[in-house]
């Protein structure tokens, strides 16, 4: 697995520098981000790079989520509000 960002993605991340961010160390704020605002690409590349499992745990829990986000990924992922939800 790549440790940075591939450039496609990078928009997402306007706020950093596209080589600071480490695809294994910043698992949990990556998987939000492209949640909330990825396209297409961003989400294949998201779904490529990380478990379902991943991506479930970071929408169940909300942290700096949408709450739209939460509620389509766990309705995605077919998640009851007492897998985890904390919205």
């Amino acid at each position: 697995m790549s440790k940075t960002i591939p450039a496609a993605v990078s928009r997402l991340f306007w706020d950093v520098k596209r080589d600071s961010v480490d695809v294994e160390r910043h698992r949990d704020w990556i998987i939000g981000r492209v949640l909330d605002w990825g396209d297409v690409d961003a989400l294949a590349w998201l779904r490529r790079t990380y478990s379902d499992e991943a991506l479930k745990r970071v929408a169940t829990r909300g942290r700096g989520l949408a709450r739209k986000t939460c509620v389509f990924w766990r309705t995605y992922f077919g998640l009851t509000p007492g897998d985890g939800d904390v919205r």
